[in-house]
């Protein structure tokens, strides 16, 4: 049996009246399950700007965070603003992968993060194994348990919803299902599946053969410029956190941006909110870009825009 318990949540509330294929898929999850109540951990709800608008990271912040707190005010929304509303974090974001990405075909990210500090890269690193599925029974079907001997950064293997407004794929939110987990390390593992393997032993049941060697995906690194300036009030006790991040990847033709917005919160304990309080949540984004329709572009996850690069 696991040392670290799984926990398992699924949405009852409704994220919009875009996306009405989650009233099915709520009811058909909740009434295949028999043992188990198979429930969402959290949500986030992601929103792509235009990288126009941010060439200083900082400034590009601040601007939308106006906004963000115009929008908020017209809506009955409190803003809960943190005393350093702008304190920068600056990450390195590095994807791994087989050759032919046989982990990404197969619903996985390596990722590999190193935190700076003053300009300077701080010792060790963050690896994170993640398994993406747009169906949660099917995301919850991998059980990514760290082998004995390393420590998840987290205590409890979570299901995660992320729901992409505006997606570049059909104009509309577009949700997917992840669980994940995370470890720090001193050093970096070899990079071939098998060290990998050795750490998160779903990854030996692939298929894949141990020896096959990971590069980084396209070959370059993401910098990534983050601030959390604060968090969103909607009512009943949902509070999404607020997070705004920049990431400045190089390519042949000179820099990719990739700036978004986005906010998370969690179903504590299975809550579920009411109505109003999750229309007002998910309706949110929207409204954003209802008021500053050219800060937006079509949606898609970051880590999407360097395996394009691959390409």
């Amino acid at each position: 049996m696991s040392n670290y318990t799984l926990k398992f949540y699924i949405i009852k509330s409704i994220l919009s009246k875009k996306i009405p294929f989650l009233i099915l898929l709520s009811f058909l999850i909740g009434n295949c399950s028999t043992s188990k109540t198979k429930q969402l951990n959290s949500s986030e709800y992601k929103l792509l700007l235009s990288s126009e608008k941010f060439d200083d990271p900082l400034t590009g912040f601040k601007n939308y965070w106006k906004i963000v707190k115009t929008v908020a005010k017209n809506h009955g929304i409190k803003v809960i603003e943190k005393e350093q509303t702008f304190d920068l974090k600056h990450k390195e974001i590095s994807f791994f992968d087989t050759e032919n990405l046989a982990l990404r075909k197969a619903g996985f990210l390596i990722r590999q993060k190193v935190k700076y500090k003053k300009g300077q890269k701080k010792p060790g690193f963050e690896y994170g194994v993640k398994y993406r599925r747009t169906d949660p029974a099917n995301a919850l079907a991998v059980d990514l348990i760290l082998h004995d001997g390393y420590t998840p950064k987290d205590e409890t293997i979570e299901l995660e919803s992320d729901v992409v407004y505006f997606s570049r794929n059909n104009g509309s939110a577009e949700t997917t299902y992840s669980v994940s987990n995370s470890t720090l390390l001193d050093e970096a593992p070899e990079m071939r599946l098998g060290s990998f393997a050795d750490i998160y032993p779903a990854l030996g049941k692939l298929g894949i053969p141990e020896t096959a060697p990971l590069t980084k995906v396209a070959g370059v690194s993401a910098d990534e410029w983050m601030v959390v300036p604060g968090k969103l009030d909607f009512g009943d006790g949902l509070f999404g956190r607020v997070d705004m991040t920049v990431w400045i990847i190089p390519t042949r033709d000179g820099e990719l941006r990739i700036p978004e917005f986005s906010f998370d919160h969690p179903f504590v304990d299975g809550k579920q909110y009411n109505k109003d309080a999750m229309s007002r949540c998910t309706q949110f984004i929207v409204k954003l870009q209802e008021f500053e329709p050219s800060w937006v572009v079509p949606g898609a996850l970051k880590a999407a825009f360097l395996f394009e690069l691959e390409q």
